[in-house]
């Protein structure tokens, strides 16, 4: 591509794309239900064999809103916009 307005078109669909992609796919990730561990007794078998904690999300945002988009055009249902939700910052522990 030779012609830098068609390139920067380009690279602005691509950019509202993302953008549109990672919305949806981080609004199903924050309706996700949180683990039930912290709610166990502390006697459960659960805690006791629980060795590391469970990643924060199986699936990226990006990739999570792709499929939730894909599957919504191919059942022919209406187009989901989604919703920002940010992640609160790590808070710093000093040892």
């Amino acid at each position: 591509m030779t012609d830098p307005a068609r390139a920067a078109r380009l690279w602005l669909a691509l950019a509202v794309a993302t953008l549109w992609v990672v919305s949806v796919g981080g609004e199903a990730d924050a309706q996700r239900p949180a683990s039930s561990l912290e709610t166990l007794p502390s006697t459960h078998i659960a805690r006791r064999t629980h060795i590391h904690p469970a990643p924060p999300r199986p699936l990226s945002c990006f990739s999570r809103g792709l499929i939730l988009v894909l599957t919504d055009l191919i059942a022919q249902r209406p187009i989901h916009l989604g919703i920002f939700f940010p992640e609160p910052w790590p808070l710093k522990t000093y040892p």
